[in-house]
């Protein structure tokens, strides 16, 4: 029962059958025969297949989802409660875009620190639109981002305020852009929109260190956030339509109660 409820998450999660099966370690034809035979015992369609890739869950499927989360969840804390050795470290997962990265989750990291024994922490750097999905996929546990972005799978929770600048050389004609899908990204559109530029010059950097170590050099301009500007770094304000929040993403359900709980006290813990 637990392979067939795994796959029926795997699969409402990602929308698609090929990616639940590389998510799950298995063919495509076991989670086809998965989900077969949990609609045969719900006596219900899950979902409703338009061609070969789009997959949509059906209206039962979204009221079995979160029950399906609680299954596994439950069955996890029996398995818990009954092991007769150590049980091991809950694995932590989170995501950070590249602001988020150099300003909060050094904040976030300490105050995980102090429960280091009873996690294996894993942190990696994304842009804020990936961070997203990867947060509605459960392929993470926490999102660190500067995008006012979610979805109906994501918790978001907004958190310290952070304000844009234009920084670096400005009559350089060299605009340094971060790549589509940043929350930098989205508000250097929203600059160069209200002003009427058609940048002559671009320098595409996936990477907010990189681009503020540049305007450092005297190298161009951007828009970046003012509290990771390097000292010295000539800058211009842009006014509070370019004052910005950061955000926590979880899952809407987080199957795992002791992440679950770490995280709504982390929570806490920043915005107060």
């Amino acid at each position: 029962m637990f392979k067939l409820l795994e796959s029926f998450i795997a699969v409402y999660e990602t929308r698609n059958f090929s990616k639940a099966a590389e998510e799950l370690f298995l063919s495509q034809p076991t989670i086809s025969v998965h989900i077969n035979q949990l609609e045969k015992q719900l006596d219900t369609s899950l979902f409703e297949r338009n061609g070969r890739t789009e997959i949509r869950p059906t209206e039962n499927a979204k009221r079995f989802y979160p029950e399906a989360l609680k299954i596994i969840s439950n069955w996890q804390r029996a398995k818990e409660k009954i092991a007769d050795h150590k049980m091991p470290k809950s694995r932590l997962k989170i995501a950070a875009s590249h602001t988020t990265a150099t300003t909060l989750l050094p904040k976030v990291i300490k105050f995980l620190s102090a429960s280091i024994d009873q996690l294996q922490i894993q942190v990696s750097l994304h842009n804020s639109d990936d961070i997203l999905e990867m947060i509605s996929q459960h392929k993470i546990n926490l999102g660190l981002i500067e995008k006012p972005s979610t979805n109906d799978a994501v918790k978001r929770y907004e958190l310290m305020n952070d304000q844009l600048v234009l920084a670096g050389d400005q009559k350089s004609s060299i605009w340094l852009i971060r790549e589509n899908g940043s929350g930098v990204y989205h508000y250097t559109q929203q600059y160069l929109k209200e002003n009427g530029i058609i940048p002559e010059q671009t320098i595409r950097i996936k990477s907010n260190e990189i681009i503020v170590a540049t305007l450092a050099k005297g190298i161009g301009k951007s828009i970046v956030s003012k509290k990771t500007l390097i000292t010295g770094t000539p800058f211009k304000e842009l006014g509070d339509s370019f004052n910005r929040s950061f955000y926590l993403l979880t899952p809407q359900h987080e199957p795992n109660k002791k992440i679950t709980s770490l995280i709504n006290k982390l929570v806490k813990e920043i915005i107060t």
